[in-house]
């Protein structure tokens, strides 16, 4: 045998075991990169689900027989309102806005004229059906004002007023008819904006 087979013999062997602990090695981390990547997914679809099951509905019956008079999704009135107040009709902002769908006094006060509400004291703000139906009468209102159903215009024009939204669409749309929500300049409005679409989304999948 020559001197030098022995010594080969043992390369070989070393080698052959390098490459099988090498790929040991490379199983198990792949494997543990599995793991992770599993566990990952797990708690992604946790949080979705447990995203999903806060966007309720309540009083439904009211939603849609006012959205239904309206001609609205009443998957879109929901986000609206779950954004405004999380379906607390005794919610109360910082600015004065009150009940389901929020409004203000002076928003209120010429609302309320048309939707049977003459001279009616603000505190039926806090009762659902008088929020609810002044709150589809207006989105109706805007979409007739705005020419569009666009839900990103809506939602800008409910919370910042359509002439803001005349406004944004002449200064920083491309075609001067849509805005994307990088195109909303006010970040309270763009972040607005963003959770109705995400709740819209939600509801007309999950609610509706």
């Amino acid at each position: 045998m020559p001197v030098w087979a022995p010594i080969a013999a043992l390369a070989l062997l070393t080698a052959a075991l390098v490459m099988h602990i090498g790929l040991w090695t490379g199983a198990k981390d792949e494997a543990s990169r599995v793991h992770v990547a599993l566990e990952e997914q797990i708690q992604r679809e946790l949080d979705w689900a447990s995203k999903v099951d806060s966007y309720q509905v309540k009083y439904r019956d009211l939603i849609e027989y006012y959205a239904a008079l309206n001609s609205l999704d009443p998957a879109y009135v929901s986000a609206i309102i779950k954004q405004e107040s999380n379906y607390d009709p005794r919610a109360v902002s910082s600015k004065d806005a009150r009940g389901l769908m929020q409004f203000m006094p002076d928003t209120f006060d010429w609302v309320s004229k048309n939707c049977g509400y003459r001279n009616a004291d603000i505190s039926i703000l806090y009762e659902p059906e008088p929020s609810i139906k002044m709150g589809c009468y207006l989105l109706r209102y805007i979409i007739n004002h705005l020419g569009t159903d666009d839900p990103i215009l809506v939602a800008c024009a409910y919370h910042a007023g359509w002439g803001s939204v005349q406004s944004w669409l002449k200064n920083y749309s491309a075609d001067g008819r849509t805005l994307t929500l990088a195109q909303i300049p006010k970040d309270d409005t763009r972040h607005y904006a963003k959770k109705v679409l995400e709740g819209y989304a939600i509801y007309q999948q999950y609610r509706y």
